[in-house]
């Protein structure tokens, strides 16, 4: 079983350790990161996190022995009653172990206990299968592509676009 535990600074070298490269560090954070990733790049995530309503919170997904086994960010637009999931990431080691759906389902469970928001989103590169896979299996629908809208290195990457409604969600929880 899997819970969520805030994300903090004490995170920091774990996260970071989970990249080897400028493109692993891409296809999580966008391009707009660095590699290697440091406290620089990660404070402002948890500055986003401050206040009654957050425009960014952070998790790392730990087990049953504390260890942790992934990482999460929910994105808010409170405006519009929206949220997005971004950086997802699992720990090497826990990749293609069956992590990936309960830790997402732990963040719609959180995203949509907000009576604001009506809509989970997410955006996703068109070469990731696995997760696209993981994103339908959770009720997610392809709703586009933005093409050639990531430049990482010599390489354009597409962007998939991903949603899901409250009431879809609600079929889903029911259905498992």
């Amino acid at each position: 079983m899997l819970s969520l535990k805030p994300f903090s600074t004490e995170h920091f070298a774990v996260l970071s350790g989970w990249f080897d490269n400028e493109r692993e560090l891409a296809q999580w954070g966008g391009p707009g990161f660095s590699h290697p990733l440091d406290a620089s790049q990660l404070t402002p995530l948890l500055q986003a996190g401050d206040g009654d309503r957050p425009e960014r919170l952070c998790w790392m997904a730990e087990d049953e022995s504390s260890s942790p086994v992934g990482h999460v960010q929910l994105v808010y637009d409170w405006q519009n009653g929206v949220a997005r999931i971004a950086r997802v990431v699992l720990a090497p080691a826990m990749r293609g172990k069956g992590f990936a759906a309960p830790m997402l389902k732990l963040v719609l469970d959180k995203a949509f206990s907000e009576g604001a928001i009506e809509r989970v989103e997410l955006n996703v590169y068109t070469w990731n299968e696995p997760a696209i896979r993981t994103y339908a299996k959770l009720g997610f629908v392809r709703e586009g592509v933005r093409r050639s809208s990531a430049k990482v290195g010599d390489e354009r990457w597409d962007t998939a676009i991903m949603g899901i409604l409250r009431a879809e969600w609600n079929e889903v929880v029911a259905a498992i």
